[in-house]
């Protein structure tokens, strides 16, 4: 049996903990002098037992708690007395009855997970749910970093045959392997219970599989690298100013005001002026360029904390451009958004996807942030 690496040491459910930052990922996995990029699976495959543990806690809380259909609330119950549950899915508030659950078992092996280690883990729920501990789940996952042997494989895509393996080697692998304290026997009641559960209730959790929701998580760009992203063409604006738009547009039009002196409190009111009609017509389009880049990191990196922390980027780094004294509000914009064009952005993850429409709409994201005011009180 290879060594076991669980979720965590606690015996009782808690609230899952944040993830610990994964050391020295930046220089590690984003630096320019990283090499040639590991393909996730095998960069998974030779997790330690630690890593694995905090990619788990990564993927439960990212992916089961806030992706996975129906989940009301997740738990982590890993440790000694874990009664073979390492997470738990409750699928309904604790006043239902019966209460739905998924249970998932983390396993870190130093090889694949074969059927005689699962069999002890398998024999745990048949135990537990027999006696009444906890209700039956509507599933039960197997979730290891290297995956699962052929023959577990093919005895879990066969229930009927799992069953029968689960009775013929009882004694071995499984009457032991539950309490810690002696065996347990299969007999009466219990054998019966056993003969006729479910063994479709349990599943593997591929590691491709486990890859894939883990990369709907804020997390996985930080292990396994930003992907290639082909951003689709930037959309026009709207013809008329969305809701959204509110608070950058009102400082354009303070800009457009005072550069003309007049009051503008809508498009028509400088619609003679045709510097001032480029001026608001190329702020909208780069506006919604930007919101092409907060959209990319949203729905491609499952994380819009990344445009967030860009943002900041350009705020502070634009600081003595949008904050001149004695300039116009008009001089304050036109400066920042030069400025914009030529701001290094180190190694941000966003950074080879910013092009220059997006460095000007920045400044009106800016703008819409109520981070910068063109024209000073």
């Amino acid at each position: 049996m290879g060594v076991v690496a669980k979720v965590s040491g606690s015996t009782t459910a808690q609230t899952l903990p944040s993830p610990t930052p994964w050391p020295g990922v930046n220089a590690r996995l984003l630096s320019s002098h990283a090499g040639l990029p590991i393909a996730p699976l095998q960069r998974l495959a030779h997790f330690s037992a630690d890593d694995f543990e905090r990619f788990t806690l990564e993927w439960a809380e990212g992916y089961l708690k806030d992706h996975l259909a129906g989940a009301f609330e997740v738990q982590q119950r890993g440790g000694a007395g874990d009664k073979g549950r390492d997470i738990v899915v409750w699928l309904d508030p604790p006043t239902a009855s019966p209460r739905r659950s998924q249970i998932y078992q983390c396993k870190h092996y130093t090889t694949r997970l074969g059927a005689g280690a699962a069999a002890g883990e398998i024999a745990k729920l048949l135990h537990y749910t027999c006696l009444g501990d906890f209700p039956k789940p509507e599933t039960y996952w197997f979730v290891t970093h290297l995956g699962v042997t052929g023959h577990l494989q093919d005895l879990i895509d066969i229930p009927d045959k799992l069953r029968q393996f689960i009775l013929d080697e009882w004694d071995k692998h499984c009457a032991k392997a539950i309490t810690g304290k002696g065996s347990v026997v299969l007999a009466g009641p219990f054998k019966a219970y056993v003969e006729s559960f479910d063994f479709a209730t349990f599943r593997i959790k591929q590691p491709h599989e486990l890859i894939d929701e883990h990369g709907k998580t804020k997390y996985h760009h930080i292990i396994f690298g930003a992907p290639l992203i082909t951003r689709p063409p930037v959309s026009p604006p709207p013809s008329t100013v969305a809701p959204l738009e509110t608070a950058y547009v009102g400082q354009l039009f303070e800009v457009i005001g005072q550069e003309l002196k007049i009051p503008v409190s809508q498009p028509n009111d400088f619609a003679h002026d045709s510097t001032c009609r480029v001026l608001f017509n190329r702020s909208r389009l780069t506006f919604y360029a930007a919101e092409g880049l907060k959209a990319l990191a949203r729905d491609h990196m499952a994380d819009q904390g990344y445009f967030t922390t860009l943002l900041e980027e350009f705020s502070q780094g634009l600081f003595f451009n949008y904050s001149a004294a004695g300039a116009s509000g008009y001089e304050r914009l036109v400066d920042t958004i030069k400025a914009a064009q030529a701001l290094q952005l180190g190694g941000h993850i966003l950074a080879d996807h910013v092009q220059a429409a997006d460095r000007e709409g920045m400044c009106h994201q800016m703008a819409n942030e109520d981070l910068v005011r063109w024209c000073k009180p």
